[in-house]
């Protein structure tokens, strides 16, 4: 499997709650640029399970003074996409990791997905630069 492979596995999971994270987004957006609150922007960070085997989760946080509240105030609606553990296997069932690619190549194969499937979900007029989507610094 090459990446193109795994985005095209992937994709149909995440285009499933498109319509629920852009709503999200939007909120998340219409709080951060509300008057008088101190926010310099959205941080959507893609965490791949530890031991790289398939499971990742995308949460969005809340970057300046007032972040701390707004990440309370919307809690776990930050939480734009997951993959659990179900009774049996993953849900939703993504491809595991393929078996020749190391966790740092699988991670960042889930960054350029997730990244080209929120680029048109953010609102439109965001200020450039105001939405990141990274993986966390290990």
């Amino acid at each position: 499997m090459n990446p193109n492979d795994y985005r095209d596995a992937v994709w149909p999971h995440l285009t499933k709650t498109s319509r629920r994270v852009a709503e999200v987004l939007d909120r998340l957006y219409r709080a951060a640029t509300t008057e008088g609150v101190g926010i310099d922007g959205i941080t959507v960070t893609v965490f791949v399970g530890q031991d790289g085997e398939g499971p990742f989760d995308v949460w969005a946080t809340f970057e300046g003074r007032d972040a701390f509240t707004l990440d309370r105030t919307f809690d776990d609606e930050r939480n734009l996409f997951g993959v659990e553990w179900g009774e049996y296997d993953w849900q939703p069932d993504v491809p595991p990791r393929p078996r020749a690619w190391s966790r740092d190549e699988f991670e960042e194969a889930v960054l350029e997905v997730v990244t080209e499937w929120l680029q048109p979900l953010t609102p439109q007029g965001s200020p450039d630069g105001f939405w990141r989507v990274e993986a966390p610094l290990c």
